[in-house]
């Protein structure tokens, strides 16, 4: 008979097993980057390894094969085709912003008289910039980690690589093997959890992309065709920014708003201020369809969140842990959400999902009914067995 551990011995072990990933999670952190954003492109592609699956019946591993490979082979070839497009417009849209610095400048260096007296724009700009360099700094040097990280180690692009396919080849077996290591009673808990967590990054991740297309594309053809400088890049970079919910967007609007007060329309008979506003009003119109219409039909019920609240937890996150977490903020929350209310729902003896149990007990109901009307028909069936005639 196997000798069971005393409460103290398991308290000993439980300590230095934390200890000892505490310490495997310190060593290892230069590695917590690159897994994040290949559990995030695994994520993203599973679902279509699955649509190929079920279209071409072809085994998982084949499956697996098929969508890396296929989309390794896009990531090669799209560039290599738009890059003259992108090109040609990232050079004219330089050249307009080059103008816009060398007249901002000389706009700035001339001193505004206000109730008598002179305000040096130009040195409150400077102030103000200096006061804010440190604040943002974490930021910066988030975003310069997580482009040195991705862009240009070829060790850790190598390391993105290779985990993505791993974890699209071997993720479900991976996620059972956690599972298992939870207690029984609470497996079916912790299966049902994961599915609603899933169905929260599904939401946000199907749903940012939706917006990134939808937004990139409208902008695109709303800047063209007012004639704003540059309109295409403009567009394809405010939808390219969306991913950060508010503040890209909002950033992209700046830089559309400055080509338009200092370039002007390409053929709108309107003023450079009257086509700056133009384009900031209808910046607010588009932007304000987007949050108020688009973004909760496309989101769904599951990330119902305040837009003061993401704008506020996304400018934390990017201020804290830089671009990485301004991108996983929003699920993130959405995540504890999740978690919070079953952890709050078991701690007060509630059922974490009342519509399910209410039609597990209705089905219970259901066949105990069924068994009672069984067992009242059953001698009546039985005597009408008995006084049959044999044929």
């Amino acid at each position: 008979m196997a000798t069971q551990w005393s409460n103290f011995t398991r308290a000993v072990v439980i300590s230095i097993s934390l200890l000892v990933i505490g310490w495997l999670v310190y060593a290892m952190r230069p590695l917590i980057t690159p897994l994040i954003i290949a559990a995030l492109l695994a994520y993203i592609l599973h679902p279509l390894v699955k649509l190929v699956q079920t279209r071409t019946r072809l085994g998982h591993t084949w499956g697996v094969s098929l969508v890396y490979f296929s989309g390794l082979t896009l990531l090669i070839v799209i560039p290599s085709v738009l890059a003259p497009i992108a090109i040609r417009q990232i050079k004219g849209l330089s050249s307009h912003l080059v103008n816009i610095e060398t007249r901002l400048e000389a706009a700035l260096a001339k001193p505004i008289s206000l109730a008598g007296q002179e305000l040096h724009l130009g040195q409150i700009l400077a102030n103000f910039l200096k006061a804010t360099e440190e604040s943002l700094a974490p930021a910066a040097e988030g975003a310069l980690a997580v482009i040195e990280t991705t862009s240009t180690s070829l060790v850790w692009l190598l390391v993105i690589l290779v985990s993505t396919y791993y974890l699209l080849l071997d993720g479900g077996r991976l996620r059972d093997w956690f599972l298992r290591l939870a207690p029984e009673s609470i497996q079916p808990d912790l299966r049902r959890l994961l599915q609603e967590i899933n169905a929260v990054w599904q939401a946000y991740l199907s749903g940012t992309f939706v917006l990134m297309v939808v937004v990139g594309i409208v902008f695109a053809i709303v800047w063209t065709a007012i004639g704003l400088p540059g309109g295409v890049a403009l567009g394809l970079l405010t939808g390219l920014l969306s991913i950060i919910p508010e503040i890209g967007p909002a950033f992209a609007a700046i830089l559309a708003v400055l080509v338009a007060f200092f370039q002007g329309s390409d053929f709108l008979p309107l003023s450079d201020f009257w086509f700056a506003a133009l384009v900031l009003g209808i910046y607010f119109v588009l932007i304000q369809i987007k949050a108020i219409w688009l973004r909760p039909r496309i989101m769904g019920r599951f990330l119902h969140m305040h837009e003061g609240l993401i704008f506020v937890i996304v400018i934390g996150a990017a201020v804290i842990w830089g671009i990485l977490g301004a991108l996983l903020i929003i699920p993130l929350w959405a995540t504890m959400g999740v978690i919070g209310h079953y952890i709050r729902c078991r701690l007060l003896y509630l059922e974490p999902w009342p519509a399910e149990a209410s039609l597990t007990l209705t089905a219970a109901q259901n066949g105990v009914e069924a068994a009672a009307a069984s067992r009242v028909t059953q001698p009546a069936t039985q005597a009408i067995a008995v006084d049959m005639p044999e044929n």
